[in-house]
């Protein structure tokens, strides 16, 4: 291609890099060549010589995770802006099949990864490869001592965003529905609601809080019927996810309550239900895109030399008002 355009190789190579040093009459000639020739830069050559591939992956554990495309999404559109790729690996949350696909993704010399879950925060071992040479960062779950970043979701903060909310509308006798014990995200949104209530003097009754043994709207229907059958019912519903709250609003329905009249009701996790329920239900939405994106970013800047350590990244969480609380 050098001969065609009367330039030597390294004018090239200049070019293709743009570099500053060449007049732009050379430059346009080089370029309307590599048009003509229809000629594609050998980035595994290229990459050889600079020892990166301008690509990285994420490695899930769940492709089908409710929250898996929105973090991928944000984890790419960082990607794009540097101009890299991403590769894509699933693992399953099989250890075996995690190793593999590290050791295929190393063998394709990829510039950095983000170990990734796709439904839950909780703490992880390390990668099932040692990975000396290659930078990564978790997401959406956490290391417990390796030296990268883990990007998480404030779940404390926005159940703190709830409680705030709920008191600004006049709401002083607050329900809390909370997901299965076993997951942290419950103890940190029961803290969040707690902290705030008892900032602002109205400590959350005990009584009124209760754990749902799965996150389905059934359990939000039955803990609901259960808590307006009091003879002092809560004023508002604090769900700790938005499949709770959908059976929470039907439960109040079937009773003839007026939401948010009688009662106010809020989720989280802002999923595309939410936006349909009759009436649409404020939630708290999680900050799932944005939390890729900081993945990436941090990802990027170590793979461009900035250190690394173990550190806890809290991603905030965003309030959605809808009818559910005001009318």
């Amino acid at each position: 291609m050098a001969t065609v355009a009367g330039v030597s190789t390294a004018t090239v190579s200049k070019v293709l890099n743009d570099r500053p040093d060449v007049g732009p009459e050379v430059r346009q000639r080089v370029l309307d060549t590599i048009g003509r020739l229809g000629y594609r830069v050998n980035t595994v050559a290229r990459g050889l010589r600079s020892r990166t591939t301008d690509t990285i992956a994420i490695l899930t554990d769940d492709l089908e995770g409710i929250f898996t495309t929105a973090l991928m999404r944000g984890v790419e559109e960082a990607a794009s802006a540097y101009d890299v790729s991403v590769l894509l690996a699933n693992s399953y949350g099989d250890p075996e099949k995690e190793r593999k696909h590290l050791r295929r993704l190393l063998d394709r010399q990829v510039d950095g990864l983000i170990i990734m879950s796709g439904n839950r925060v909780r703490p992880r071992s390390g990668p099932a490869l040692p990975l000396p040479d290659t930078p990564y960062v978790f997401l959406y779950e956490y290391g417990m001592s390796e030296p990268v970043p883990s990007i998480l979701p404030d779940d404390c903060g926005g159940a703190a965003l709830a409680a705030e909310h709920l008191l600004d509308i006049g709401r002083r006798r607050i329900g809390f529905i909370n997901g299965p014990a076993s997951w942290e995200a419950t103890a940190d949104r029961l803290d969040g609601l707690s902290a705030t209530l008892r900032a602002a003097g109205q400590p959350l009754d005990p009584t009124l809080v209760h754990h749902a043994t799965t996150w389905s709207p059934e359990d939000g229907y039955r803990l609901t019927d259960a808590m307006l059958t009091r003879p002092d019912p809560p004023d508002a519903i604090f769900c700790a996810s938005d499949d709770l709250a959908t059976g929470a609003l039907a439960a109040i329905h079937d009773r003839d309550l007026t939401i948010p009249g009688d009662v106010a009701v809020v989720g989280f996790d802002d999923r595309s239900l939410a936006v349909h329920q009759r009436p649409p239900l404020t939630t708290v939405a999680l900050p799932l895109l944005e939390m890729g994106r900081v993945a990436g970013q941090r990802l990027l800047s170590a793979v461009n030399g900035a250190d690394q350590h173990h550190e806890l990244i809290k991603v905030p969480c965003e309030l959605k008002v809808r009818a559910s609380t005001a009318p």
